[in-house]
């Protein structure tokens, strides 16, 4: 073996130090392992570390997913009641301008309906004053006729007038000749056209036709039947005077009597109902104002 050497050194010293080398090697093999045995265990950690995580990632994964479809579910539930109340949002708006428009028929009806009951309103008033105007002249119209009723009681008694209707309104006065009370004087008269027309006088007296025409101007009937007695009371009264006169001259005095100078002067047959409020023995107004033509003698005529 001290025979066998490397070159120039011996074999146990080329041994040794070819022992040295592969300690320095396996050493440095070693410190290799080591610090890849660390690094392979700080891989192995990381990679523990990263599949834990990974790991931890998944359930996260899991849970998220699983809120996801809770999450979608919900939204799909809320997007149906979402769908749900925005058709019932539109029933409703529907109906609520439905109930609008028919508000504002119902306003429009009741703004009619006080209009209408506002001109009722005005309507009634005006008809309860027309009423109360027409119950004046019932009252007035009936005044008027007591009144009128008063004097043809007054022209009945005291002038013995009679009113009797037929084709007109006849007339007829007695109480004119003292010596025959009885005896009856009358005339006719129709209303035809608002015009007085003389059917029949009975006896005919004079100026009979001026008077026609005078009452046709005046309308004063009440002073037309006043001087027609007048007219009939002169008749009467020019008839006594011929008969005494004629009496006298043939010296006939039978015809003159103690009331004769009364049976003379017509003033007393026959008062005077001109003046306006005159009272006549019996208490009684006399009449003073004029018939009118449409309707006072109409009345009578029926």
């Amino acid at each position: 073996m001290q025979g066998i050497h490397n070159g120039d050194k011996p074999i146990p010293e080329a041994m040794t130090e070819l022992r040295l080398s592969f300690e320095r090697r396996v050493s440095d093999l070693r410190e290799r392992s080591s610090v890849a045995s660390a690094s392979f265990s700080r891989c192995l950690r990381s990679s523990r570390v990263v599949a834990d995580d990974y790991l931890a990632s998944l359930e996260k994964l899991d849970k998220l997913k699983d809120e996801l479809r809770e999450g979608q579910a919900k939204l799909a539930e809320q997007l149906s009641v979402k769908t749900r109340n925005g058709a019932r949002y539109a029933a409703m708006t529907k109906d609520l301008e439905a109930k609008k428009a028919k508000c504002e028929q119902i306003k429009k009806m009741i703004s009619d309906q006080r209009n209408k009951v506002d001109g009722c309103a005005s309507i009634i008033s005006k008809s309860l004053h027309a009423l109360e105007a027409c119950e004046e002249k019932l009252r007035q119209g009936q005044s008027e006729k007591e009144n009128l009723d008063s004097a043809i009681a007054w022209y009945q008694k005291s002038l013995g007038l009679q009113v009797v209707e037929g084709e007109g309104v006849k007339f007829i006065f007695n109480k004119i000749d003292s010596t025959n009370p009885d005896k009856e004087y009358s005339f006719t008269v129709r209303l035809d056209n608002d015009k007085y027309n003389l059917l029949q006088c009975d006896p005919l007296v004079e100026g009979i036709d001026d008077l026609l025409k005078e009452v046709n101007k005046t309308n004063d009937f009440f002073g037309f039947v006043r001087i027609m007695r007048e007219k009939f009371a002169a008749s009467n009264f020019s008839v006594k005077a011929v008969s005494i006169t004629q009496a006298s001259l043939s010296g006939d005095t039978s015809l003159i009597t103690g009331s004769s100078p009364v049976e003379l002067k017509p003033s007393i047959v026959t008062p005077s109902i001109a003046k306006t409020g005159a009272k006549s023995k019996m208490g009684i107004k006399t009449p003073t104002s004029s018939v009118r033509r449409s309707a006072r003698l109409q009345n009578i005529q029926g």
